[in-house]
């Protein structure tokens, strides 16, 4: 009797609905940093989702935002979960910048929106998403671990790097053509900037 050989292993409609997730969220980053008035044929389109798909998920622009801005935080809180905490903090950060310079490419409109990012302890802003608020929770510890140790300045508030971090990789990326840097040294050059600055070592 002749064997059948198993055909190809079929999606799952769980996975299914995953990758559809992160195409129309990958794909509306892109859209909404260049277009913010972008509609959602047009996101479904460049998602190669019918709109209908898109609207089962998202009910409007504005939602989509915030899920691009839940998306690229949830990665950036699983590369902090899984840095090792007996790493050196200097060296841990820098892993860090240079894994958000990766997820920000993914997700452009990082780099030009600025709304779901509000400053801490500013109650006009909205409310960030959770793993948003986690993410910077985890770098302040981060930080403050690094200040306990004397490897970071204590005379700085830990508070201020992770805003540093975002709004330098934000601009570096937004300008990333005009300063003819390579896309993927920036998250390199970045972390070396803030931990390490311009100043030659004979001049720290």
């Amino acid at each position: 009797m002749r064997e059948h050989s198993p055909g190809p292993r079929r999606r799952g409609p769980r996975s299914d609905a995953q990758r559809n997730d992160r195409l129309i969220l990958e794909a509306a980053a892109r859209v909404l940093a260049e277009d913010p008035k972008a509609t959602i044929q047009r996101i479904a389109d460049e998602a190669g989702v019918v709109r209908l798909t898109v609207y089962r998920r998202y009910q409007n622009r504005d939602a989509l935002r915030r899920a691009i801005f839940e998306a690229a935080a949830s990665e950036a809180g699983k590369v902090i979960t899984e840095i090792d905490h007996d790493m050196d903090p200097v060296d841990a950060l820098r892993t860090l910048i240079i894994e958000m310079a990766g997820i920000a490419q993914r997700y452009p409109l990082l780099s030009v929106g600025t709304d779901l990012q509000p400053l801490p302890g500013d109650v006009r802003r909205p409310t960030p998403p959770p793993a948003g608020k986690a993410m910077q929770e985890a770098v302040i510890a981060l930080v403050r671990r690094g200040q306990e140790r004397g490897s970071l300045r204590a005379d700085l508030p830990a508070e201020l790097l992770p805003q540093a971090i975002a709004g330098t990789l934000r601009i570096t990326l937004r300008f990333a053509r005009s300063l003819k840097t390579d896309p993927s040294t920036i998250g390199t050059q970045v972390a070396d900037l803030l931990l390490y600055g311009f100043a030659t070592q004979h001049h720290v």
